[in-house]
């Protein structure tokens, strides 16, 4: 299965701030930007960081991020499940975890974790995928 990625784009303005939500993003775009110190709930920023790089690489891999300037302030991650995952067995190259979302704590109340979900929902080929997900509340 190919997996073609196309690009999308939305401003949120609001409570005099202006972030920008877009992806699926590249490595090398991702080079261009710095995390936020309060995207911790996964594990320390940088590393996470290096993270979504490394899953932005992935044929399948997707990375949407929400950026306050070149400060990422959230993020989703698409990519294949965990080889860990019970669900990964089943071998499905149709078959997307949404593996993380996060947006930092200073951001939250902006609506920024529903409009990258609606940001990762325009491109057409994710409708040729099932996606699956455990999140939890306090990571958005």
């Amino acid at each position: 299965m190919e997996h073609p990625k196309k690009y999308h784009k939305q401003i949120i303005n609001k409570n005099g701030r202006s972030v920008v939500v877009e992806g699926p993003v590249t490595t090398q775009e991702l080079d261009h930007y710095y995390f936020d110190e309060g995207l911790k709930a996964f594990r320390p920023p940088k590393k996470q960081y290096e993270a979504i790089k490394s899953i932005a690489e992935f044929p399948e891999g997707r990375i949407i991020i929400a950026r306050d300037q070149d400060k990422i302030v959230g993020y989703a991650t698409f990519l294949h499940p965990d080889p860990l995952e019970r669900w990964s067995t089943i071998k499905m190259d149709d078959l997307l975890e949404l593996g993380a979302i996060e947006v930092s704590h200073d951001y939250r109340g902006l609506g920024i974790g529903s409009t990258i979900l609606k940001v990762a929902m325009m491109d057409e080929q994710m409708e040729n995928y099932i996606i699956i997900t455990t999140e939890y509340y306090w990571h958005w």
